[in-house]
C-alpha cells in the first residue's frame, strides 16, 4: 500500500507508458478491485511483484474484521496471486515475485488465530506474515510447476524507505534506534529493488523459479519449516476460505 501522493509522484518518474492504480491492500474488497482494474487495462501480464507491507508489533483490525498486518503483508498477496495467475500463465514467461524476508522468520503462524485476537503484541504480529509468504512462495511454485510461470521469494535487505517511520506499535526509543541503524547500514531503494527487478524481468533469471533470493542477487536456502506440505496446505486452505468472496472478477 502506498500513499496516493507518493505513488503518483513515483509514477511520473517512470519513463515508459504506465498506469497508476492506487489501492488499500489492507482491504480485500479494494485488493479485488485492483485485480479487476489491472486485468481490465492489460492485454498481457508478464510479471507481478508483490511488495506492499507494514512493520507492526501491535495487532489492528480493519473494517472487514481482519488483522491489518496479516492482510497487507500476506493475504492481499495470496488474493492477487490467485486472481492474476491465469494471465501470468498465458504469458510467454510469467514471473511472480514475492518481496518478503525469504526464510528469515521462524514459524509463529497460529492457524487457529490468524486474526491475532488471542496472542500478545510483539514482533510475531509481522513475523508470522513473513513466514506466511515463505509458505506461499513454496506452495505456489509447486502448483505452477510445468507451466511457463516461475514464482520466487526475495529478501531485498534493509533499505532507506519509510518502513520504520510508518511502523505500527514500536515506541519512540526503539523507532529512533531503528532509524539510526537504517541510516548507517541500509541501501538506497534502487539498490534494494535490483534483486526483485532482476527476478521480474531479466532473461538470466529465467530459471530462478522455486527458489529464495536476496540482494546481489544471491540464492538463499529455503528452510525446512517453509517446505512442510502440511503447513503449506493448511495455510492455503485457510486463505482460500478468507478470500472466497473475492476470487471471481466483478467485471468480466
Amino acid at each position: 500500500m502506498q500513499r496516493t501522493g507518493r505513488g503518483a509522484r513515483a509514477a511520473t518518474r517512470v519513463q515508459l507508458d504506465h498506469d497508476y492504480l492506487p489501492a488499500d491492500l489492507s482491504l480485500l474488497a479494494d485488493t479485488s478491485r485492483l485485480a479487476d482494474e489491472t486485468l481490465r487495462r492489460t492485454g498481457r501480464l508478464d510479471a507481478v511483484v508483490l511488495c506492499a507491507g507494514v512493520l507492526a508489533t501491535v495487532p489492528e483490525w480493519t473494517a472487514e474484521n481482519l488483522e491489518r498486518a496479516f492482510v497487507l503483508n500476506y493475504l492481499s498477496r495470496y488474493l492477487l496471486a490467485r486472481r492474476l495467475l491465469p494471465d501470468l500463465t498465458a504469458a510467454p514467461s510469467g514471473r511472480l515475485v514475492l518481496v518478503a524476508n525469504a526464510g528469515t522468520y521462524r514459524d509463529t503462524l497460529d492457524l487457529d488465530d490468524l486474526q491475532y485476537r488471542r496472542r500478545r503484541p510483539g514482533l510475531a504480529v509481522s513475523g508470522r506474515t513473513q513466514f506466511g509468504n515463505d509458505l506461499l512462495a513454496v506452495e505456489l511454485a509447486e502448483r505452477v510447476a510445468g507451466t511457463r510461470v516461475q514464482v520466487t521469494c526475495v529478501d531485498p535487505g534493509l533499505a532507506r524507505t519509510g518502513v520504520f517511520l510508518n511502523a505500527r506499535g514500536p515506541g519512540r526509543p526503539l523507532r529512533t534506534l531503528a532509524l539510526l541503524v537504517q541510516q548507517i547500514a541500509a541501501a538506497e531503494p534502487d539498490i534494494a529493488a535490483s534483486a526483485p527487478a532482476w527476478l521480474a524481468q531479466d532473461p538470466e533469471a529465467a530459471n530462478a523459479g522455486g527458489r529464495f533470493w536476496t540482494r546481489g542477487p544471491r540464492e538463499k536456502p529455503i528452510p525446512a519449516r517453509a517446505q512442510r506440505p502440511d503447513r503449506r496446505a493448511a495455510l492455503w486452505a485457510a486463505s482460500e476460505d478468507l478470500v472466497t468472496a473475492h476470487l471471481q472478477s466483478a467485471h468480466p
